[in-house]
């Protein structure tokens, strides 16, 4: 990774990178793994990082209307996973009812030309809108800021339009 960073450092200087719009996507490469060789275990379902935060703000808006704040909400869920017993780092990829294997996913970040900004790998059964928070971050850290980060509809949500509006980069995403 230092390796890596040096060299798009020295393409950065000589002009070749412009790392102010960053295009955000992942790709699925399949594991070597035999999706016919599985343990099933219960995983805990994990909140999203921002829920205690959304929950703060509706708690403020309600007390600000006159209205008591909801209580917490700690209960916690679970559900049914399945674990390849030959390459247990990678997830239960589905696709449609055609596509189901062992996979890992890509989550890159480039700049117009094509040129790798910032990559995180995971199990292929992480949706693409949970890393795209640590990948702004990674890129910001490592390279800079962009202005802009064109997303595809998998980061489509209200959180991560919120989360790059708050850093000062523009969210461009589809219309729907």
């Amino acid at each position: 990774e230092q390796i890596f960073y040096r060299i798009l450092k020295e393409a950065m200087t000589k002009g070749l990178v412009d790392p102010s719009v960053a295009f955000i996507d992942s790709t699925h490469v399949k594991a070597n793994a035999n999706k016919k060789k599985f343990e099933k275990k219960i995983a805990r379902v994990e909140t999203r990082t921002y829920q205690a935060q959304l929950d703060e703000e509706i708690n403020i808006d309600r007390e600000e209307h006159g209205k008591k704040p909801f209580p917490p909400q700690n209960k916690e869920e679970s559900k049914e996973i399945k674990v390849s017993t030959t390459d247990p780092e990678s997830g239960y990829y589905v696709k449609d009812e055609r596509e189901k294997l062992f996979a890992y996913s890509f989550h890159t970040a480039s700049d117009s030309r094509g040129f790798i900004l910032g990559s995180l790998v995971t199990g292929g059964n992480v949706h693409d809108s949970r890393m795209l928070d640590r990948l702004v971050t990674q890129v910001t850290d490592k390279v800079g800021k962009p202005s802009s980060i064109a997303v595809d509809a998998g980061y489509k949500t209200p959180h991560i339009a919120k989360f790059l509006m708050d850093q000062d980069i523009r969210p461009v995403m589809p219309y729907t």
